[in-house]
């Protein structure tokens, strides 16, 4: 039976168990979709992605068991496209919800081991987010002034 003092916390992290098996699977049913030379550019950030989900699905369910609590193996709606920057949309979406989802386990963990797990694992997640935008161009580059215009501007 699981320790009351975890309830909330092994419900978000099922949740999130349930995400990286989505995650899992819609990754790799990306690898196989692609063609052309996108197959060359993105099928090994795909496939290690849906390697990733599944290893952080079984982090977070051997987890689960040690707080008292049983992992759920429930895996969502899995998006397909066959267009490479849909495939990225759809996986920035869902790596932008498992942000949300270890956040909000950050928020409802009283087991400092685990939050710290959390904390680093909310960094990791958010680096998927970061890589997944600047792919799909989203991220906006501020023109760098040269040194000799920052020296003379600061003076």
């Amino acid at each position: 039976m699981a320790n009351p003092d975890h309830a909330e916390l092994i419900k978000i992290l099922n949740e999130a168990v349930s995400l990286e098996y989505t995650a899992a699977v819609q990754y790799n049913q990306h690898s196989m979709l692609l063609t052309g030379r996108d197959r060359r550019l993105f099928e090994d950030l795909f496939k290690d992605n849906s390697k990733e989900s599944l290893g952080h699905a079984k982090m977070w369910g051997d987890r689960i068991v040690y707080l008292g609590g049983i992992p759920k193996a429930e895996v969502g709606a899995i998006r397909q496209s066959a267009d490479v920057n849909e495939m990225l949309q759809m996986d920035l979406e869902i790596e932008k919800k498992a942000v949300d989802v270890y956040t909000r386990a950050h928020r409802a963990c009283q087991h400092e081991p685990t939050r710290y797990m959390l904390e680093n694992h909310i960094l990791d997640e958010d680096k998927d987010v970061e890589e997944l935008q600047k792919l799909l161009g989203k991220v906006q580059i501020t023109e760098a002034r040269p040194l000799e215009k920052q020296a003379a501007a600061s003076q």
